[in-house]
């Protein structure tokens, strides 16, 4: 029986008996071994993996809360793009409004357009300075030569009060009493100081201004300036008088540009406050090439300026 392994089995009905040699012994006693080493590996696995399901799930919260705070992010971002566009489109606008009211003044400007040059490129060239305005209003004529009391006679065509024809008249008959100070509108040297038979005037007296200008007074009861004289703008050069073919006292003043009668009135209507005004109103003047030579004339004084 050394060899012999005994199992009794007993139940209500009695006991049987069953013999196993030794092997079989340690074949079951391996196996119980084997699965209680299994259920022990498994125990310690399945902990294993509740600590990586522990893990995962503590990454899953943490990787839902990176999630959400980049939603936010994201979303965000899309409001700061969509402003940004909204921003964009806005300054979009007001640039093709600044382009379409640069293009208007260069066209008022008589300035030929030129569309690879940059807005600010195009703005400085329009942009007329303090000192260039003084410059403009000194050798340009402007402002009225005597107190303004009203226009007897507009420039255009008439019917002459004396030849009772219809003519043009090339300037402004200015209503003024009778010896009242007649002023230059702009600097200039005298071109011709008397009495005038042959045009009709009176005592006239034409000055030279600067960029190809002159102004005619005419009917003067007195000249007080001589041919060849330096005049400024304000000086004194004559009296109101009804001299030559005149049916009453008043100031005939006229404006030539190279030989050509212009509308004294949009010249006598212009001062710094409404610098802009001539531009639109008198085209036939090139304003272009007379802005690039005052720039000019001013760069050249500021070079020769001693520092």
């Amino acid at each position: 029986m050394r060899n012999k392994f005994t199992i009794i089995i007993s139940d209500i009905n009695g006991s049987k008996h069953y013999t196993l040699n030794q092997i079989i012994k340690r074949v079951a006693l391996y196996i119980m071994l084997t699965i209680a080493l299994l259920f022990i590996i498994g125990g310690v696995y399945i902990k294993y993996l509740n600590t990586k399901v522990k893990e995962i799930n503590q990454r899953e919260i943490i990787y839902k809360k990176r999630n959400s705070n980049l939603l936010g992010q994201n979303e965000i971002l899309y409001k700061k793009i969509n402003n940004l566009t909204f921003e964009i489109d806005k300054k979009k606008e007001k640039l093709s409004e600044l382009n379409d009211k640069i293009s208007d003044l260069e066209e008022t400007m008589g300035l030929k357009q030129d569309l690879t040059q940059g807005i600010q490129a195009r703005i400085d060239i329009l942009k007329i300075n303090s000192l260039q305005k003084k410059l403009f209003l000194l050798n340009i004529p402007n402002g009225f030569p005597v107190s303004y009391n009203g226009i007897t006679s507009k420039f255009g065509w008439r019917i002459n009060p004396i030849t009772k024809r219809k003519e043009y008249h090339p300037g402004l008959d200015l209503r003024a009493k009778t010896g009242e100070k007649i002023i230059a509108t702009a600097d200039g040297i005298v071109e011709f100081a008397g009495y005038s038979k042959r045009s009709g005037y009176g005592n006239l007296i034409i000055i030279d201004h600067n960029y190809g200008f002159k102004t005619l007074f005419g009917h003067l009861k007195k000249v007080l300036v001589k041919n060849a004289q330096f005049v400024k703008k304000g000086d004194v050069i004559g009296l109101v008088g009804s001299t030559g073919l005149s049916t009453a006292h008043h100031l005939h003043y006229g404006i030539m540009y190279l030989q050509r009668f212009l509308n004294p009135y949009y010249f006598a209507k212009w001062d710094s406050s409404n610098f802009d005004y001539i531009f639109k109103k008198v085209r036939r003047v090139k304003w272009q090439s007379l802005i690039k030579a005052i720039q000019a004339q001013i760069q050249l004084s500021s070079q020769q300026v001693p520092k």
